[in-house]
């Protein structure tokens, strides 16, 4: 009986994976995800491959893969077998132990200067304009007085967490005051007899409050006198998370909503759908999440990315979003829902073949190995889907955005439809390019019913900026549609050249997804870069970009392939979105880097009172 398992990245970066029994004997089926596909094999034959999935039957005690060759020529924690399991020749699961995946060939961490000052100040992002005085003022009894029950209420879970004290009766008076000022526009001003905060919308007061927060934390409760005015550049400061790949609690995500208001990020993108699951609940088709939330060997979605031979999963009800969104409210965050379609749609293709034309000669294959996996817009099915989904989701999202996907289209999913071939010599369509653009613009005029504005990833408006075979735009879809320039610092020139307002999330800039550096210690994929927090810091988002006016924000991302446990998530994201809201509230950060790291190590400590864990900087 297979008592141990043995994961290592050979000195040659080959994949061995080791076993301590006779592998022939039994005829064992080891069941394990990788974010790398494999290239080549020995010990062992693939009898599955759905994505990057595999079941292979060992042949040899020692099996060696080869994988694709990151951009850094070497892998990490991240990349060897994840969900790892076995099954013996009746079909039953194994018992068994895996080790950690070892390196022959350690790249050891980085080990980072810790170049600080005593003179900073103690605000990430930094405020717009602000004095400090050399005096202070000593809050007695370490309370504040203040009358505004909404805020209180609203906030009540962060002051509870750092233990600040407020009363309606006692303590130095916090005064509000509205005045005409932007939106999120707030000025503070700190005196010895009080606090007053002069605002325009509830954003303006809650991060107000914010920023008191942060002074509280760093002075203990001995303030210094000063004037703040401060104002966001950006009406767009966003974080995403990918809840396809991996599921989060609606707790979880309620705990990254939290730390996105500490740093005055107001725009969750909540991607919902993938090649992996379906998690949001549409009544209308239920086996939606029924069959597409849940993964497992016995399932009808295989484990993916690390779940495991046990079911796995889960979706969010409808009423769970309503919940989330009233939370996230009180947090000055709008909820952006994504349902990344026509591609990225394997499990909704499982639940629902009929969304595809089944008479297609084409194979197509995405990026990621999954084969057929883009739904076909051309069949009446489709339409109706189309139709219904858009409908119950705005009807459940208040707000005026619906992300649509439309990225790493595979580029010839359509070329063998009978249906689509014939639609498209009925409307003089002469290339998939020009057809996707129809395929948006429907999308677009059936949200725009709704009255909401679509969004959609930059293949929706340009050709792809990276060579790995999808598909992209004509250039003729309606310029409401909001673009998400994710490919390449480049694309969000082109875009805005072309008149589209958008979102900067650069994947060299903006995934958290992406290791930190190339030691063999780290976490992540670096498709795009690796990221160091002073990478980030360093950026400067406009640089070549024409028409400045059409930059609508800058936004995070998070997507969950290597979030296998969810304790990895913490370090992936903090402090590297800490930093980005300097970015995004700014547009660039003013200060030196020693300063701004000084402030950072401040704001670590800060979030350990939300138990958030940090990757060094």
């Amino acid at each position: 009986m297979i008592t141990q398992i043995k994961p290592c990245f050979t000195k040659n970066n080959i994949l061995k994976i080791s076993f301590s029994s006779d592998i022939p004997e039994n005829k064992y089926k080891i069941c394990f995800s990788l974010v790398y596909s494999i290239k080549e094999i020995e010990g062992a034959s693939v009898i599955k491959q759905i994505g990057r999935y595999y079941e292979l039957e060992a042949l040899n005690d020692t099996i060696f893969l080869k994988l694709q060759t990151p951009k850094t020529g070497t892998y990490n924690l991240s990349c060897g077998p994840e969900g790892l399991f076995l099954i013996d020749k009746e079909n039953q699961l194994v018992e068994c132990t895996i080790e950690d995946l070892f390196f022959e060939n350690e790249i050891a961490s980085v080990n980072y200067r810790d170049d600080v000052t005593d003179n900073f100040i103690p605000i990430i992002p930094e405020p717009f304009k602000c004095s400090f005085s050399k005096d202070h003022v000593a809050i007695k009894n370490k309370l504040f007085k203040i009358q505004d029950e909404e805020i209180i209420r609203n906030t009540n879970e962060i002051i509870n967490k750092l233990g600040v004290k407020f009363s309606k009766t006692e303590g130095i008076p916090i005064i509000f005051k509205k005045k005409n000022s932007t939106e999120d526009e707030y000025s503070i001003i700190i005196s010895k007899d009080n606090i007053q905060i002069y605002f325009n919308n509830y954003g303006g007061k809650f991060y107000a409050l914010i920023t008191l927060l942060q002074l509280i934390y760093f002075y203990d409760y001995k303030l210094p006198l000063c004037k703040i005015n401060d104002k966001p550049k950006y009406s767009w400061r966003g974080m995403h998370l990918d809840c396809a790949r991996q599921f989060y609690s609606i707790k979880e995500i309620k705990r990254l909503l939290i730390y996105m208001s500490l740093f005055k990020m107001n725009r969750f993108h909540w991607h919902l759908t993938d090649n992996e699951a379906w998690r949001i609940e549409i009544k209308k088709y239920p086996k939606l999440t029924s069959e597409g939330a849940f993964r497992g060997y016995k399932q009808k979605i295989p484990p993916f990315y690390g779940s495991g031979y046990s079911k796995n999963g889960g979706y969010y009800s409808q009423d769970d979003i309503r919940e989330l969104i009233l939370y996230a409210k009180k947090l000055n965050i709008e909820i952006m829902p994504e349902v990344d379609l026509p591609a990225h749609s394997w499990t909704l293709l499982q639940v629902m073949p009929e969304l595809k034309d089944e008479v297609s000669n084409i194979i197509s294959e995405d990026v990621g190995s999954y084969k057929n996996n883009t739904i076909n817009p051309s069949l009446e099915k489709t339409k109706y889907f189309l139709n219904d989904i858009l409908n119950e989701i705005s009807n459940v999202f208040p707000f005026e955005y619906i992300h649509v996907g439309l990225d790493e289209r595979p580029k010839n999913s359509w070329e063998g439809s009978p249906v689509i071939i014939e639609f498209m010599k009925k409307n003089k369509i002469t290339s998939q390019e020009e057809y996707q653009d129809y395929y948006m613009n429907y999308l677009i005029n059936i949200l725009k019913l709704r009255d909401k504005t679509s969004a959609a990833w930059n293949e929706a408006a340009v050709s792809p900026h990276i060579n790995h075979g999808v598909g992209g735009s004509a250039g003729n879809i309606d310029n409401s549609c909001l673009i998400f320039s994710w490919e390449h610092s480049t694309v969000a020139k082109e875009v805005t050249d072309k008149g589209f307002e958008t979102v900067l999330c650069p994947g060299q800039k903006t995934y958290f997804d992406m290791a930190y550096n190339n030691s063999t210690n780290e976490r992540g994929i670096c498709w795009a870069a690796t990221i160091e927090v002073k990478d980030i810091y360093n950026w400067n988002p406009v640089e070549n970009i024409n028409n400045e006016s059409l930059i609508k924000g800058i936004q995070g991302q998070l997507w969950s392939e290597t979030i296998t446990d969810k304790k990895y998530l913490d370090q992936m994201i903090n402090p590297r979105l800490a930093t980005l809201s300097e970015i995004a509230w700014k547009g660039k950060s003013s200060r030196g880097w020693v300063n701004f790291r000084s402030a950072l190590l401040n704001t670590v400590r800060f979030l350990k009172n939300f138990s958030w864990s940090y990757h060094n900087f």
